[in-house]
């Protein structure tokens, strides 16, 4: 038994890794910022009545997915989540959105 011996905790961040810390996930921002942008073109601004085509509303969803796999690629796993959610939670408040402004 030795009486005064110190043990020190080591913790993930004080290990010396060989990996360079990651980067801005930029190209998981810019297709999520696409991903908005094809939601806020969606809806029919000019009143004509024309319907888009239904694979369009998959877009978002798409580029969100996207987005998620290159994030898991840089080992941002929160960006990687943040996306794939992005892309779902856009196309169901659009339609909460168009819901409530033009009625069901």
């Amino acid at each position: 038994m030795t009486i005064g011996t110190v043990r020190t905790m080591s913790f993930a961040s004080d290990s010396e890794s060989t990996a360079p810390p990651a980067d801005k996930p930029l190209s998981t921002w810019a297709l999520m910022l696409g991903a908005l942008i094809v939601v806020v073109l969606l809806p029919d601004w000019t009143g004509t009545g024309n319907p888009r085509p239904i694979w369009l509303f998959a877009v978002p969803v798409l580029l969100g997915l996207i987005g998620a796999g290159i994030a898991l690629k840089d080992r941002h796993p929160w960006w990687a989540a943040l996306s794939a959610l992005w892309g779902f939670i856009l196309i169901q408040v659009l339609v909460v959105t168009i819901t409530l402004i033009s009625g069901p």
